[in-house]
């Protein structure tokens, strides 16, 4: 009767352990009308604000992500951007800030309908770490 009540506590414990790092580390997730056409996350570019842009893009939603630094933060909420919504552009909302011991993202994730240029309106930005 002992080993049944071994191994379920053995994968009891498992559960518990690949669980915890999840409560503090990295989440967040994509809000809208997505293409339904994944993109990888190494395709989607990082836009300081929508007046930074010189060519047409349609928003597809939101695109929201928190982790233990500013620049995994970034990755994540491009990879949500790209694989949830099927966008191509992460327009920063606001620059990635601290809460407590974690980063947020909060940036619109749209769809370039050419191919897209930065108008260099930011390139002077003080303040802050860069974007990716």
């Amino acid at each position: 009767m002992r080993r049944p009540l071994a191994i379920s506590s053995l994968f009891s414990a498992l559960a518990l352990a690949l669980a915890l790092p999840a409560c503090g580390g990295t989440s967040g997730g994509f809000r809208g009308d997505g293409t339904g056409v994944p993109v990888a996350a190494s395709q989607v570019q990082v836009v300081h604000s929508k007046d930074d842009l010189s060519e047409p893009y349609k928003e597809l939603g939101v695109a929201r992500a928190k982790a233990p630094s500013a620049d995994e933060a970034v990755d994540l909420a491009k990879e949500h951007c790209g694989r949830g919504g099927g966008g191509d552009l992460l327009i920063m909302n606001t620059e990635p800030f601290q809460s407590g011991s974690v980063w947020r993202v909060d940036a619109t994730c749209a769809k370039s309908d050419k191919p897209v240029a930065a108008s260099g309106k930011s390139g002077g930005k003080s303040g802050g770490k860069p974007i990716n």
